[in-house]
């Protein structure tokens, strides 16, 4: 166990170090350099090297500075004909990882490179942005002997990241190209850099944005969506208009009567798809030195946007698999499993309620398909998830929500049950204000499983909790929490018709008539279900039960008292004659003595 939480840490401080050195320069040579230093401390090992896709040579090329060589005419040599063959080529068409031990007799390697950087032992993995490969990266010569799998796994896992990072150095190479035109967006690119990395997210990015071109700021999604902003003005709603006067724009035909319409550009890095980035001219027409530097400041709210779902989805995997088996039962000894919870940030004291958080489109939203709308919250998923542990850790003094399937899951302290529910209540308006403000329109949902003592028995309170939130989803239950103990009727409709579930819901509805009858020796429930029989005719109850209809009158008056309400109306109707006949079970279900004679 120790192991494991020792490598799940090597891996999350992995991805912090590469994200780090991601955005540490804007120059391509240094920001290469400060991959290979970052990667080689992480795996021990002496160097390594990049070699990049160039799709006019049909050639992948070594980038300077690579395997601790800065000479520029011995780097030219090592340039590989996809044509050609050898370990790089076959990695970067096969984008599959090879870990080799033996350089010298390794019939993969082209032999004159071996030689010419004294390779001894070579890790190489594919560099893939958007499932589009775009080089390799050799790490070679660990200095503590062999490569191994745990070492494959590590740069695996750091390997988008690092894939991103060469294709946004690739960018920054370009930009600096064209000179004094570019001049201000290298600048700017800068300077967003050092935002993102000082105060991560798409408001500080917005924020900075609007003060370096001293003009309003909205980031949208892909649907138009406000996700970010800075001095715009209440009065400019995103529409559709808005990309039509950009592509006007980009024809030319942008005349004196659009020059307070917004300019409107893509957020995109490779094929990856973020929205768009809007600014606000504010009585000023934009200059070319303007529109670009927008241009390329798309590039950082791009980088920004996959640096926030890879860190999610990681997070995600890594919490995830953990929870996955506590709540399965792996762990049996409660202590140790205690414990994890501890180090995964669950310090809640006592019996807990597992309660689970889902988003979904509102009603009347542009597009609700299921398939769309996951597609649409990628990016929105990972700031929803910051938010909600922000208002967890103001609410509850412990970030207490790890994402879980298609949402996310909490862990809330159970004190009793009108408690329980109003700190629900309490979290649940703040969910909906930060939701609103990571995405307007954003529906979320609150659902709750029973209290629990043990770690043993989360599993079971998941289970509720998800139950509860599949009669949310399916009667639209969106203005409140909803606990498993609400559920009613269908907690026994949608449950696995297991005996508790019987016997906790013929509790909850007739619990208090039961327990009457033990303690007074009357016969409460065996008059409610004459009076259900007799399809609530009174005379005809009294009748079966053989008492005069005034006496009968006297028994619904206590039973109602005790049910708190009218047994013959409404839900209550529904839930109290399924629990009469739950009653019966044990009855109907007995075994049939033998006949004798």
């Amino acid at each position: 166990m120790a192991a494991d939480i020792e490598e799940s840490q090597r891996k999350i401080s992995a991805l912090v170090r590469v994200g780090r050195a991601m955005v540490s320069a804007a120059d391509y040579e240094l920001a290469l350099g400060t991959l290979i230093e970052t990667v080689s401390r992480l795996l021990d090992v002496e160097t390594g090297g990049f070699l990049v896709y160039d799709p006019a040579r049909d050639e992948l090329v070594l980038q300077l500075p690579a395997f601790g060589i800065d000479d520029p005419q011995l780097i030219a040599e090592y340039h590989v004909p996809l044509s050609a063959g050898g370990n790089a080529v076959r990695v970067f068409l096969s984008q599959r990882a090879y870990l080799c031990n033996d350089a010298e007799h390794d019939p993969r390697m082209i032999h004159r490179f071996v030689e010419m950087f004294g390779a001894r032992n070579i890790l190489s993995i594919p560099l893939i942005v958007e499932d589009r490969p775009i080089g390799v990266f050799h790490a070679i010569n660990k200095r503590s002997g062999d490569f191994d799998q745990a070492d494959l796994d590590l740069l695996t896992l750091v390997a988008p990241l690092m894939a991103v990072s060469v294709s946004s150095a690739q960018m920054f190479r370009e930009l600096r190209e064209k000179s004094r035109q570019l001049e201000r967006a290298v600048f700017l690119q800068a300077e967003l850099s050092r935002t993102a990395l000082d105060a991560p997210g798409m408001e500080p990015l917005a924020e900075r944005l609007a003060d370096l071109i001293a003009r309003p700021v909205m980031v949208l999604d892909s649907a138009l969506r406000p996700m970010a902003s800075a001095r715009w003005p209440d009065g400019q709603v995103p529409s559709q208009s808005w990309l039509r006067q950009g592509a006007v724009a980009e024809r030319g035909g942008r005349g004196a009567e659009a020059a307070d319409h917004p300019v409107v550009t893509p957020i995109a890095v490779g094929t990856h798809f973020g929205g768009y980035l809007a600014v606000l001219p504010a009585g000023a027409s934009l200059d070319v030195l303007d529109t670009r530097a927008i241009e390329h400041a798309a590039g950082i709210f791009a980088l920004e946007m996959l640096r926030e779902q890879s860190a999610y989805e990681v997070e995600s995997r890594l919490k995830g698999d953990v929870l996955q088996d506590l709540f399965t039962g792996s762990y049996r000894d409660e202590e140790e499993a205690a414990g994890l919870l501890r180090r995964l940030g669950y310090t809640l004291p006592g019996a807990c309620r597992v309660a689970r958080v889902e988003a979904a489109a509102a009603p009347g939203d542009r597009d609700t398909r299921p398939a769309r709308w996951q597609e649409e919250m990628q990016g929105p998923q990972s700031r929803l998830y910051s938010a909600l542990n922000e208002v967890c850790a103001k609410v509850l003094g412990v970030a207490a929500v790890a994402p879980w399937r298609s949402g996310f899951l909490l862990l809330l302290p159970a004190l009793n049950p009108e408690g329980d529910f109003q700190l629900a209540q309490e979290l649940f308006e703040q969910f909906r204000s930060v939701g609103e403000q990571v995405r307007p329109g954003l529906r979320l949902s609150l659902c709750l499983g029973s209290a629990v003592a043990t770690v043993g028995a989360l599993g079971q309170s998941l289970e509720e909790a998800e139950r509860a939130l599949a009669v949310a989803r399916t009667l639209e239950i969106a203005d409140r929490p909803l606990a498993f103990e609400h559920l009613g009727v269908y907690r026994v409709l949608l449950g696995p018709n297991n005996a508790r579930d019987r016997r906790d819901f013929v509790d909850e509805a007739l619990g208090t008539v039961v327990r009457y009858d033990l303690e007074h020796g009357t016969d409460l429930v065996d008059t409610l279900r004459a009076w259900v029989s007799a399809d609530y005719n009174v005379g005809e109850a009294a009748q079966r039960m053989y008492v005069h209809a005034n006496t009968l009158k006297y028994r619904l008056k206590r039973i109602r008292t005790l049910v708190g309400g009218d047994p013959s109306r409404g839900e209550l109707r529904l839930q109290v004659e399924l629990a009469l006949k739950m009653l019966d079970l044990p009855r109907l279900t007995a075994p049939v003595p033998p006949t004798v004679g």
